[in-house]
């Protein structure tokens, strides 16, 4: 059969397949490597869960460690759900089903509705801070009114209530 693999007019079929068998052992090769190293994070990440953690399952549930314990069927992990009219709801899963710590953040949305990175928020902030310190030291505090203009006030104010009290009175008389 190698005869018939090595003559002249299969030389071109040959190379080919001998290119694809080694990019097919590359690329177990690689994925071999790839899949290992997952794993141990994933094992890493398993062995430093803790009490207090905020995890999601594979299944898509959000919850907070309770408590683990060592069983025959592996570690076995009770996980907080949440509360509903004031009871905590519990689910007990094994700790392999865990896809990872919680690291959601609420996303923050510019004034038209557009999602934007933190660090780019952190920027408006700090720009936003520095307009309202240059406003306020534009502005300027007023000055006191002058003796004058308090007495003008204060005897429009006497004339306005006086007049009041005289229509008052008036009504009152009919």
């Amino acid at each position: 059969m190698l005869n018939f693999l090595c003559e002249a007019g299969n030389v071109g079929w040959t190379i080919a397949l001998g290119v694809l068998i080694a990019l097919m052992v590359v690329y177990l090769i690689l994925g071999t490597i790839n899949r290992k190293k997952n794993q141990e994070q994933v094992t890493k990440m398993l062995s430093e869960l803790k009490a207090g953690d905020k995890v999601v399952t594979n299944a898509g549930i959000y919850g907070e460690i309770v408590s683990q314990k060592e069983t025959n069927m592996g570690r076995v992990v009770t996980i907080k759900t949440g509360e509903e009219s004031g009871k905590p709801s519990y689910i007990t899963v094994n700790s392999q089903v865990i896809l990872g710590i919680d690291q959601k953040q609420d996303l923050l949305l510019d004034e038209n509705g557009n999602v934007i990175e933190p660090e780019e928020a952190k920027k408006d902030v700090l720009k936003g801070t520095e307009k309202v310190e240059e406003k306020k030291e534009e502005e300027k505090p007023q000055e006191e009114p002058k003796e004058e203009v308090k007495e003008e006030t204060e005897k429009k104010e006497k004339k306005a209530s006086k007049k009041n009290n005289f229509q008052k009175d008036i009504k009152k008389a009919k």
